[in-house]
């Protein structure tokens, strides 16, 4: 069953982009173009769903603030109702994977990058049609630095002559990736991370264990979307919660720790081994609760996960280095932690966080992850032997 769609009112921790566009809403300047920038998992699609249904709704709710009206969406219309359970005529989300619902893309291979056929298809052919039940129609494209540049030249025009009936939401992590003609055309509204109390605050309420929750909201760095995916997501292989031989993606990060505190050289072919078994496992699980996203992007996001655990111990251990132990990321395993910091020392550590965010962007080229695993723990472990392209 589809979750009820929050409100704005119940929007948390984004109160400067809601009062942009409640200030623009109530002073009828309201473009009709927006690029809501920001990492993922801080509440973008989240805020443009709940902007969406307000803009939709056919009671509109307005309270006065101090700030002025606060408009929000009643909950209770046929068209909130609609739009809860995910069938409004009106609201349309547009991400890549609806690669194999457009006329030529059926059987065809999960894309990288959000393709002009989906832009064309979704949008640009649709953008004509009048709105069904109220004064807007809105688009709200996902994973917009994905766009091509096939697909933002033909995205540009629309947004030169939009309809004055329509509203486009660019959900955007990488607003340099846009064309700069996209990006004049748009009003933006930033999105900044979440503060990490409020995080830990909001997995304890989840049932996330103490040390699992503030290792998370540290990891996470201000996004609570992603938070609660790597906290609560369930690596038991059979997906069975009894099935006392499955792991959590924390049990994962606890072993890699102690697996780094005691690494050596010789070593790096079976650690690089299993960096890739405990990506698969849980690029696995992600499947089990994405919807609609590739194997592909599924794979990526578990390298990169498994990467961003070392990225963190390193930089732990050259906190210590300087005399810094407050606020670790893995303060869970300070011991595991300082057998690290013995092996690096400051300047060290440094260098490898930057060779590490190199490995990052290697996985993003789609380069071999026997590779990347075995370059990093070379790096690791002192030598450049491997070095990013």
């Amino acid at each position: 069953m589809t979750a009820k769609t929050l409100s704005l009112q119940q929007i948390f921790c984004q109160d400067k982009a809601v009062g942009s566009l409640q200030r623009a809403f109530g002073a009828g300047k309201m473009a009709h173009a927006y690029i809501f920038a920001g990492p993922d998992g801080v509440g973008r699609a989240m805020t443009a769903r709940a902007w969406g249904k307000m803009l939709l709704c056919q009671s509109r709710v307005e309270k006065k603030t101090p700030e002025g009206v606060f408009f929000d969406s009643c909950g209770k219309c046929p068209s909130c109702l609609l739009f809860d359970g995910d069938g409004h005529p009106d609201f349309v989300s547009i991400y890549k994977e609806l690669l194999s619902y457009t006329k030529e893309g059926k059987d065809r291979k999960p894309p990288r990058d959000l393709p002009i056929d989906v832009v064309r298809e979704f949008l640009i052919e649709k953008i004509g049609n009048r709105p069904r039940m109220g004064e807007f129609s809105v688009y709200v494209i996902h994973e917009a630095e994905k766009l091509n540049a096939a697909g933002q030249n033909a995205l540009l025009k629309t947004l030169e002559e939009p309809p004055s009936y329509c509203v486009i939401i660019l959900l955007c992590s990488k607003t340099e990736s846009l064309l700069p003609t996209i990006y004049s055309r748009c009003q933006s509204i930033p999105f900044g991370p979440i503060d990490r109390e409020h995080i830990l605050t909001v997995l304890k309420r989840q049932g996330v264990a103490e040390s699992a929750a503030a290792y998370w909201s540290g990891f996470c760095e201000g996004s609570l979307g992603q938070a609660l995916v790597w906290a609560t997501l369930d690596c038991n292989e059979k997906g069975d919660k009894d099935d006392k031989g499955g792991k959590s993606v924390y049990d994962i990060k606890k072993e890699l720790l102690e697996k780094l505190g005691h690494f050596q050289l010789a070593d790096t072919i079976e650690l690089a081994e299993w960096l890739g078994q405990s990506a698969k496992q849980i690029s696995a699980a992600l499947g089990k609760v994405s919807v609609d996203v590739s194997t592909t992007d599924l794979n990526r996001r578990g390298q990169k996960l498994m990467i961003q655990m070392i990225l963190w111990a390193v930089s732990d251990a050259m906190r210590i280095s300087l005399g810094l132990e407050k606020d670790l990321v893995n303060s869970d395993q300070i011991t595991a932690v300082k057998k690290l910091a013995e092996k690096l020392d400051s300047d060290r550590a440094g260098e490898l966080v930057s060779q590490i965010y190199r490995k990052i962007e290697w996985v993003d080229g789609s380069i071999n992850e026997k590779l990347i695993f075995e370059g990093l723990l070379l790096n690791t472990a002192g030598l450049d032997i491997i070095t990013a392209a």
